[in-house]
């Protein structure tokens, strides 16, 4: 199942209507990289190979590029990745940018995949989650974050009109519409077959999005 062109038109417009300016966002990019790069070194090291699965305008691609890693960033919005090819030029960083759907990711072996909140966008995670360990060497690291979002980042009336429009039925489509807390993404996760799957939401010392409930850091190996 691909994602309704509806929801994609959503995040076309999303990319320059604020998205960056949300809490989470660019006001703690610090904190980001600060509690989710050491993670990323730690595992696998310098220069790794990094994909980022359902980039959007490609903030945690450009923070790990950043770090020294080889990063692809992919995203089925055309919108989002116009604006992070942008930041990338303006910042000086190689990222490759690439349109596609979650559950076809570019060629791998990949070290690492990143999922920044995307599972509850997605038409079928559970493939989704199949796709990236297939891609990822033996003993690669996924990382996923989410939450139980709602509506709950958004904060703004016209935003939250599209977004009822463009998400009306979600439920029919998107199997984690209200959003996901560790257990739900820990269930998904072990289904596809990682291993070692280890709640990290304690690398933050204040939670990112104090407006969405269930906020998580979840990472896992692929069987070495």
């Amino acid at each position: 199942m691909t994602a309704p062109q509806e929801v994609v038109s959503y995040w076309n417009d999303r990319a320059r209507s604020g998205y960056d300016q949300q809490p989470g966002q660019d006001r703690a990019a610090a904190r980001w990289s600060a509690r989710i790069a050491p993670l990323v070194a730690d595992a696998v090291g310098a220069q790794a190979r990094v994909l980022d699965s359902g980039c959007g305008t490609g903030f945690l691609a450009r923070l790990l590029a950043a770090e020294g890693h080889r990063v692809t960033g992919q995203d089925v919005s055309a919108g989002m990745l116009a604006v992070a090819a942008e930041r990338a030029e303006q910042q000086g960083l190689g990222v490759d940018w690439i349109t596609g759907e979650a559950h076809t990711p570019p060629p791998g072996p990949f070290d690492v995949v990143v999922s920044r909140n995307v599972l509850w966008t997605l038409p079928n995670p559970g493939k989704a989650v199949e796709s990236w360990r297939s891609v990822l060497r033996p003993g690669g690291l996924l990382l996923v974050t989410d939450a139980k979002w709602g509506a709950a980042e958004i904060g703004d009336d016209a935003t939250e009109q599209r977004f009822s429009a463009s998400y009306a039925g979600a439920e029919e489509f998107l199997p984690m519409a209200s959003g996901l807390d560790f257990a739900d993404c820990a269930e998904l996760v072990r289904e596809a077959g990682f291993v070692e799957v280890a709640d990290r939401t304690g690398v933050f010392d204040e939670v990112p999005y104090p407006s969405a409930p269930g906020f998580f850091v979840l990472t896992a190996r692929a069987p070495r």
